[in-house]
């Protein structure tokens, strides 16, 4: 026996032993101060969320009021009388609430980053990185049988784009729901028109929508199928767009109506009825309100709730995503700040404040309202599930648990 090597490898384990047994009350000792770290990050949070809404009534009670502005704000106190009550009651529980369908590999390899639906719902767009959009009859997944979600996938028509596509979007009106935009990562919005036969017709090269910098977001009017751009270059592009109904492929045309400039980048942008078109530009405290009708006059509405008839010229947080209410009288505004506001068009007055999901500057907010316009869908920036709000209470009536992600939701 070799005492000697024994005692060595005993002392080698005993020393191991002591060393792990120090390293584990450090990993705890860590543990302990990494909770206390989050407890308070939190509660700085919530100090700031209170001092931000003390600063407003600061603002509003000692903010040196003009005559318009206290004119502005007796308007706006005359009309408390008019308060909406559309959101008093909670929601009725009528919301879709479970996946329904799953298309694997959609693009293949590349990741999707936008998608939309048809005025019927049965037609699919899916933009990829991949520089293609996809169109898919979404509801040959739900026939019988094992393969048929990637049959649907696999009888998907493509349509190639010359760049990731980072937005797409339907005609809304009746006359146009074979119409289709999509925004592309190098300025260009391909308008592709889908006859019965599912072959896309596209518009000339020559008469394309150019932006200088990548497209943000698209917006169709309710009423008839004018087209509305924005770009990370300031500029918004308004255009009509037309189609005989063949399926030639030079049958789209489109005719300039408007181009609108700005200083910063257009985030988004919505028509919130047939004649406005509602705007938001990075760095600034407000929306703008276009009113086609009359040359495109130009209404600011400020995002400082307190601040009434007035302007102050920041804001804590960036909207990337505006969608109006399917009755058309509010908007919902997604923000980088972990908030998403409901605001009334065409006024000052904030109606909701919705929280309860992460979001910051590198993040992507979506959202979408139900149907009955009682509650709204929200994705969060570290999670692979879905926030329904009761818009009414302002609490979260549901996380979807979506099944078929297993990454961040766009």
């Amino acid at each position: 026996m070799d005492l000697l090597g024994d005692i060595g490898n005993a002392d080698q384990l005993t020393s191991a032993r002591e060393e792990n047994k120090v390293l584990t009350d450090k990993c705890k000792e860590q543990a302990i101060r990494i909770h206390e770290l989050k407890m308070q990050v939190e509660e700085l949070k919530t100090k700031n969320l209170q001092l931000e809404a003390e600063l407003e009534i600061y603002r509003s009670e000692f903010g040196g009021a003009t005559a318009a502005q206290e004119e502005s704000k007796e308007a706006l106190l005359d009309d408390d009388d008019d308060e909406a009550i559309d959101f008093v009651a909670s929601g009725n529980g009528v919301y879709a609430s479970e996946p329904e369908v799953t298309l694997p590999n959609i693009h293949g390899q590349s990741n999707p980053l936008c998608c939309a639906l048809d005025q019927n719902d049965t037609l699919l767009a899916t933009g990829s990185v991949d520089a293609t959009l996809k169109l898919t009859f979404w509801g040959k997944a739900l026939a019988p049988g094992d393969d048929s979600a990637s049959g649907a996938v696999d009888e998907a028509v493509s349509v190639p784009c010359g760049a990731p596509v980072i937005c797409c979007s339907f005609a809304q009106d009746s006359k146009s729901n074979h119409l289709l935009a999509a925004g592309c990562m190098d300025g260009h919005v391909r308008v592709v028109y889908c006859g019965s036969e599912m072959k896309p017709a596209v518009a000339k090269s020559d008469t394309d929508i150019k932006h200088r910098k990548y497209v943000k977001c698209l917006s169709w009017s309710p009423a008839e199928p004018i087209l509305a751009s924005a770009s990370a270059d300031g500029t918004v592009q308004i255009t009509r767009v037309s189609h005989d109904g063949t399926s030639e492929p030079d049958s789209v045309s489109l005719d300039v109506v408007k181009s609108l400039h700005f200083d910063g980048a257009v985030e988004c942008l919505c028509f919130v009825d047939a004649r406005t078109l509602c705007c938001y530009v990075r760095d600034t405290s407000y929306l703008s309100y276009f009113d086609m009708e009359e040359d495109f006059k130009q209404t600011k509405c400020s995002l400082n709730a307190t601040t009434v008839g007035g302007f102050d010229d920041h804001v804590s947080f960036v909207i990337l995503q505006m969608v109006p209410s399917p009755q058309g009288k509010y908007i919902a505004l997604a923000t980088d700040a972990s908030r998403h506001i409901i605001m009334e068009i065409g006024t000052e007055r904030i109606v909701r404040n919705l929280y309860g999901v992460t979001h910051d500057s590198f993040s992507n907010p979506g959202i979408a309202w139900s149907q009955n316009g009682q509650y709204l869908y929200g994705n969060c920036q570290n999670e692979n599930s879905l926030v329904v709000w009761d818009v009414a209470s302002t609490d979260i009536a549901r996380r979807i648990e979506t099944g078929g992600h297993t990454g961040f939701i766009r």
